[in-house]
């Protein structure tokens, strides 16, 4: 899953929040660009740690996954070895119907 533009997306919206407020309530041009600024760079700053908290934990569940993945073939060849080795215990013993 990409998660490359998220943050960019997060802080143009609010951007764009942001400036139609200030065109509606009518704010001076100078006022409307610092209440921006201080919008863009607070939304940066948490739209990159939940960026960060996004990643983490989707490396987090792939790797849960591919463990789990892992143990499924681990599993898998050791129950095909305990079937060769009875197949072979089986072919190993063999009665002559005279012994019987």
């Amino acid at each position: 899953m990409k998660i490359r533009y998220t943050r960019a997306f997060i802080v143009l919206l609010a951007g764009l929040v942001t400036l139609i407020v200030n065109i509606r309530t009518h704010k001076n041009v100078t006022v409307s660009m610092l209440i921006l600024l201080v919008v863009i760079l607070v939304f940066y700053f948490f739209a990159t740690l939940a960026v960060e908290i996004w990643q983490k934990s989707v490396e987090e569940s792939n790797r849960l996954a591919e463990e789990e993945e892992e143990d499924e073939a681990a599993e898998d060849e050791a129950a095909e070895d305990r079937e060769e080795e009875t197949e072979n215990t089986a072919q190993q013993v063999s009665f002559d119907e005279e012994e019987i």
